[in-house]
């Protein structure tokens, strides 16, 4: 069960003020020798030189004026035909710009920044040297009151957020003696999710995905919510015993608590990919991760369950890290996989205190979904001590990774990068590690 593909469209804009002027031939010295020699013209005689002093100053205001209001009620229009894709889909672009006077634009200059990952079809970009943004460049003229627009197809590789904005808008004179800037800080956002796919093609059995459950829905009593007390019968748990209740009517009393068929299943992600920080990051293998924990997202989603997820990664945007406590409904799987697209892969807190604290918020009966590529020290005790409390516990592995026998822990892995290979070819050439993953995930996505 995948979110809709349609989502509203996103448009911003502004439209132009004066904005910086300078001159690209003219200067102080040329006005001040032109006026000079105008006078000597008159003085002198010269008619000549009178003119073509003349001139020179009429070009010049001419263009100064002209120049001083060319991005004067110009109007640029940012328009996305989706804010929301999945990796390898195109999203188109499209600009407008709306000359709103009867002053005509001889040269206009569009520069609009783009994320680096964003990618546009049949348009060339340029890098910017300040950013380290895309630049996107379109040359053209507009006359009075004319709308242009432009449709620009945009690819979405990678997972992420990814900006546009801001976009700086060029005017010259006729002469082109002059040139006007003005930035315009009308900004978007694209959101990718990560990758989807079917959880038998990462690996997992076809049937009993998550363990051995009899029924796909059955009733649970959450023990938070007690709704009454009864009399103690002898298939009741020790544990169930109102002792207070009991106390008060001189028999055996137990808890009556609030029936619930709401299955809850709670996503931990972990992101660190070394055991100790300072070894760096394995990026496929963290986009890995992330991938497989919007898989199994999605697959929960798919079956009724009321899904969340926790992560130790902070979301692009805040200094917060993910927490999207389960729920239901046609806007959770959205929620969930936007949490996952700004997910920055670089852990920031300890995974085992992020396990602790979500599922501490969890009812009884819960499942418990841990996404990881190593094992740190106190997980497994951290999931058993889970069991104990009357959760379900998957562990999902990405990799190689050895997990030692614990009764009653369903583990599941999926293939990952290697991280000595890894390590080799950082040894072997100070380069950045291609974040492509590998090809077993290139179907992922395919069943959007």
């Amino acid at each position: 069960m995948l979110p809709s593909r349609l989502p509203p469209k996103r448009r911003s804009g502004a439209e132009g003020e004066p904005g910086t002027t300078r001159s690209l031939f003219f200067n102080r010295a040329w006005i001040g020798g032109a006026a000079i020699v105008l006078l000597i013209g008159v003085v002198a005689g010269v008619t000549a030189l009178s003119l073509l002093a003349l001139l020179v100053l009429v070009t010049a205001g001419l263009g100064a004026l002209w120049n001083r209001w060319s991005l004067v009620g110009v109007e640029y229009r940012r328009e996305l035909s989706l804010d929301r894709a999945f990796p390898g889909d195109e999203v188109t672009l499209t600009i407008t710009v709306v000359n709103r006077k009867p002053l005509p634009l001889p040269w206009l200059a569009i520069e609009d920044e783009l994320a680096e990952a964003l990618q546009p079809r049949d348009r060339e970009t340029t890098m910017s040297g300040t950013t380290g943004r895309r630049v996107l460049r379109i040359v053209t003229n507009v006359r009075p009151y004319e709308r242009v627009t432009w449709r620009v197809p945009i690819g979405c590789p990678t997972r992420g957020m990814h900006t546009l904005g801001p976009v700086t808008l060029r005017a010259a004179d006729p002469f082109g003696f002059f040139a006007n800037r003005l930035t315009l800080h009308a900004a978007d956002a694209i959101v990718v999710y990560p990758r989807v796919v079917s959880l038998p093609e990462l690996g997992f059995p076809p049937r009993l995905v998550l363990g051995e459950t009899r029924v796909a829905r059955h009733l649970l009593s959450d023990p938070s919510r007690v709704v009454g007390v009864r009399d103690y019968r002898p298939d009741d748990p020790f544990r169930s015993i109102h002792w207070k209740a009991t106390a008060r009517q001189g028999a055996l009393q137990v808890r009556i608590a609030e029936p619930t068929t709401t299955l809850q299943l709670a996503i931990f992600l972990n992101l660190d990919t070394f055991e100790h920080y300072w070894e760096g990051l394995d990026v496929p293998t963290a986009e890995r991760a992330i991938e497989v924990a919007a898989s199994v997202a999605s697959w929960a989603s798919g079956q009724r369950y009321a899904v969340g997820v926790y992560a130790n990664g902070v979301v692009a945007g805040s200094d917060q890290a993910l927490r999207v406590p389960p729920g239901r409904g046609p806007a959770q799987l959205p929620r969930v996989l936007e949490g996952l697209a700004k997910i920055s892969p670089y852990s920031t807190v300890a995974f085992v205190r992020t396990l602790r604290a979500g599922s501490a918020r969890l009812p009884w009966g819960s499942t418990v979904v841990v996404v990881t590529s190593l094992l740190p020290e106190g997980l497994l005790a951290q999931l058993a001590a889970l069991m104990a409390g009357g959760y379900r516990v998957v562990l999902v592995t990405v990799g190689e990774v050895e997990v030692p026998l614990v009764r009653g822990l369903v583990v599941r892995r999926v293939d990952g990068a290697a991280r000595e290979a890894v390590r080799a070819d950082r040894a072997a050439a100070d380069q950045v590690v291609d974040p492509t993953l590998d090809p077993a995930l290139e179907t992922l996505g395919s069943s959007t």
